[in-house]
């Protein structure tokens, strides 16, 4: 656990013995857990002790002497990692040990829960995420470099600091290897724990870095999909699907195998396809089945990965606080707010803008708009159909292919001779010289001849093909619809901006109505889940909450949990009463206070969406002609390329037609020879 500040609690001073027999003094109690308190040294202030409640273990006690021998400057940088042991004699049993002190850190589900982000990382945007995304690989990374492995991977080891920085934590849990023996991490998370070892027991369990990556990604899955568990979706099949279950069966509810196993992603969540194919590749590697799948993303395979996401982000231009990969066609956060009606990042608060403000500089909307309408769009055309410029001369038959037809048909002419011939001398036995002649027919032939009309007829079908394919492409980039879509898109954008300041006195008057709700929604979203003592609620339910966006309170509402896999049956309803119930006692408790007006902050953002939104809607209409400009000039350009790949393809039609007509006409020259012989 990250250290909470100095607390008033005093504690008597106690000198301990280091590992080199010297004297250290315990100072103030900084913090206390189930194994442990936490004090600070006297005179080592970037140092704290943790002192353990019970005697330890023989393994124990040389396992920390172990980490201690090997604190590596590299696992400080990251870790709460023990320095060195404390013993109450200079030969005495190991009751603690020394580690940095880690100072201003917050458990990671503050940052990647919404609601826990907008109190204790309220200025924290996407990238801010993927950076802490990132650092979180590089420590892993770290600690697999030392030939360690954490072994349990979860929330709770793991503590990120204002500037995304990342320390992990409770490290005298971890698989140490001190290069004679390797130390066990007897412990773990089921819900964290990689699907071959779902089951299993964590005492005696030997872990690989392959099992902590499952554990690394599923921490970077929560941090990029704001708190989503990947094996927490709705399951289409009969009965509960439990979290621990579906990471056995490897059901991961984003990926693109999902269908296939009856699981599909919460609503009003990030898909996996908006991130780049690079990283979700990595997420199906670490989520579905290993064999024959290559090996989950190493440490390294995600820093790599994430820094190169990092530096590809842009802003969104009409949410400053939204970040999203550059290759993406639109915003995804927008598209999700709106869906949801969720704020899953807070914008930068700024001085609040009057409405003279709004309306600075030289931004003239009518003005603006006559350039918008001068651009003058491309004349409605019709694919042309052109014909072949000249006469076409079929492309003339081999010697060969000549005479092997003419041979062919002379032995069709015989086979057709014998049939009359039988026919007249046993008439009743006609249907057997038919048939006969049927069977024998094929043989006959020479095949070459059949090859080259077949080539033939094939080249006619491409022709005929590439057209189709011109005429599709004709409709969908040489028509006038795109620049009449466009043209419609920026239409839309006059109106909404002729209607902004309309919207904002309504959205202002709004919030002075509802000012007892917005008390109580406020009131409610101070009181979270995973704090909150609920009957029932056992943590895989918390887990299967924060996947649907259900964090506060405030979030607590019968529709809400009725699309959470879990709440619906017997017990799930149980679950429901209790939320339910929770919620309702906490609104109880909440008083309204009539003299209290509506917060400026909630004022001040109000009008500043709108500022950015209007900003964006200015920016889009200033570039509009550029671009209406742009849409019309490639309108002709592809009218242009499509009209000379037109006269091409006429003239490979006409080419194929006539070079298979060729084959009739030398067929009927055969015929005319045989008949004038006769």
């Amino acid at each position: 656990m990250p250290h909470p500040p100095h607390s008033s609690e005093k504690t008597t001073v106690t000198r301990l013995y280091s590992g080199a027999s010297r004297w250290v003094e315990l100072g103030k109690l900084l913090g206390r857990g189930g194994e442990g308190a936490v004090h600070e040294i006297s005179g080592r202030p970037g140092f704290v002790a943790k002192i353990y409640h019970q005697p330890l273990t023989s393994d124990k006690a040389l396992k920390l002497e172990g980490m201690a021998r090997h604190a590596h400057p590299g696992l400080l940088e990251i870790a709460a990692w023990p320095v060195d042991v404390l013993r109450a004699s200079s030969n005495g049993p190991i009751q603690g040990f020394v580690m940095p002190r880690v100072n201003g850190y917050h458990e990671i589900h503050s940052l990647y829960g919404p609601s826990h982000r907008k109190r204790t990382f309220p200025h924290a945007d996407w990238s801010f995420l993927v950076h802490a995304a990132r650092n979180l690989a590089s420590a892993f990374e770290a600690i697999h470099a030392r030939g360690h492995a954490v072994g349990d991977v979860n929330p709770g080891n793991v503590v990120v600091s204002a500037q995304a920085l990342v320390k992990m934590i409770d490290c005298d849990s971890f698989q140490i290897d001190t290069g004679d023996r390797i130390f066990l991490c007897d412990v773990g998370v089921p819900q964290f724990t990689a699907p071959e070892l779902q089951d299993r027991p964590f005492h005696g369990l030997r872990r690989t870095p392959d099992h902590d990556a499952f554990g690394l990604a599923l921490l970077c899955f929560h941090l990029l999909f704001m708190g989503r568990h990947p094996f927490a979706g709705r399951y289409r099949g009969k009965g509960d699907m439990p979290i621990e279950r579906a990471i056995k069966e490897y059901r991961f509810a984003f990926g693109s195998r999902a269908a296939g196993r009856l699981m599909e992603p919460p609503p009003h969540t990030l898909p996996l396809d908006a991130l780049p194919q690079s990283v979700a590749t990595l997420f199906e590697r670490a989520f579905t089945s290993s064999a024959p799948a290559p090996r989950r993303p190493s440490a390294r395979e995600w820093r790599l990965a994430l820094e190169r996401l990092n530096r590809e982000l842009r802003s969104c231009s009409r949410g400053t606080a939204h970040k999203y990969p550059a290759l993406s066609a639109d915003c995804p956060w927008c598209a999700l707010e709106k869906a949801s009606g969720a704020v899953f990042f807070v914008p930068p608060q700024r001085p609040a803008t009057t409405e003279s403000a709004v309306n600075h500089r030289d931004f003239q909307l009518d003005a603006i708009w006559k350039r918008i309408l001068g651009v003058a769009p491309p004349i409605a055309e019709a694919m042309p159909h052109p014909t072949a410029q000249a006469p076409i001369s079929p492309t003339p038959l081999p010697e060969i292919i000549k005479r092997t037809s003419q041979f062919n048909f002379g032995k069709t002419l015989a086979i057709g001779g014998a049939v009359l011939l039988a026919a007249l001398a046993r008439p009743a036995l006609i249907w057997l010289w038919l048939l006969l002649a049927f069977a024998i027919w094929p043989f006959t032939q020479n095949s070459s001849v059949r090859r080259e009309r077949q080539r033939r007829r094939l080249a006619l079908l491409a022709a005929q093909r590439e057209m189709m394919e011109l005429q599709a492409t004709w409709q969908e980039r040489a028509t006038d619809q795109p620049f009449i879509r466009e043209l419609h898109h920026l239409h839309l954008l006059r109106d909404c901006y002729r209607n902004l300041s309309a919207e904002l006195q309504r959205d202002l008057q709004r919030l002075d109505a509802n000012q007892r709700q917005m008390q109580l929604q406020a009131f409610l979203e101070n009181h979270f889940i995973d704090t909150a003592q609920i009957p029932g609620i056992r943590t895989t339910d918390r887990m299967a909450l924060e996947s649907y966006g259900i964090e506060t309170a405030a979030d607590v509402t019968a529709a809400a949990l009725e699309t959470v896999p879990g709440f619906g049956q017997h017990l799930g309803r149980q679950r429901v009463a209790a939320l339910l119930a929770w919620r309702q006692t906490l609104e109880q408790r909440f008083r309204h206070d009539p003299r209290q007006r509506v917060d400026p902050a909630a004022i001040a953002n109000l009008q500043q969406h709108y500022t950015e939104q209007r900003l964006g809607i200015e920016q889009e209409l200033l570039a509009a002609p550029d671009k209406l400009a742009k849409i019309k000039a490639e309108i002709l350009k592809q009218r242009a390329q499509l009209n000379i790949a037109l006269i091409r393809q006429a003239m490979q039609e006409a080419q194929a037609q006539a070079d298979l007509r060729l084959f009739r006409r030398t067929g009927l020259v055969v015929f005319s020879r045989w008949r004038n012989r006769v």
